[in-house]
């Protein structure tokens, strides 16, 4: 399951910025429309990153390309959950009012958020053993 410097480096700083805007909004500045940006920064990260991986080829390694398909479905879950705290945050800020909602489905994105970057990190270290011995 490969990754490239550029992918890892533009989710990860999508992620970063998502951290701290996070931060900033638990510190209570930032309104509405906050919220908004960050969780649209989210499902756009994981969305990126889910649609590379699953379009990456390794040649003469199909456990790879399984692997790498398998990150990619995670990722796009993820994405897909972060998509409905941007629908939340959405009416949040159309409403200009916090509304109450339950919503199970932005759940799941607290739990393949951290296995998302668990397999980034895997990837990263399975590539530079490869750049050592190549």
């Amino acid at each position: 399951m490969p990754i490239t410097r550029p992918a890892l480096a533009l989710y990860g700083g999508s992620l970063l910025a998502c951290i701290i805007l996070l931060g900033v909004q638990m510190s209570g500045v930032g309104g509405f429309l906050l919220p908004l940006i960050t969780s649209a920064l989210a499902t756009a990260a994981h969305v990126g990153l889910g649609a590379w991986w699953i379009a990456q080829k390794v040649r003469g390694n199909p456990r790879a390309n399984g692997a790498a398909i398998a990150a990619g479905i995670i990722a796009l879950l993820a994405g897909a959950s972060w998509a409905s705290w941007a629908l939340v945050a959405w009416e949040d800020f159309q409403a200009g009012t916090e509304l109450p909602a339950i919503n199970i489905a932005g759940l799941p994105a607290f739990i393949l958020t951290p296995l998302t970057i668990a397999l980034c990190v895997g990837a990263a270290i399975q590539q530079r053993r490869r750049e050592k011995t190549a």
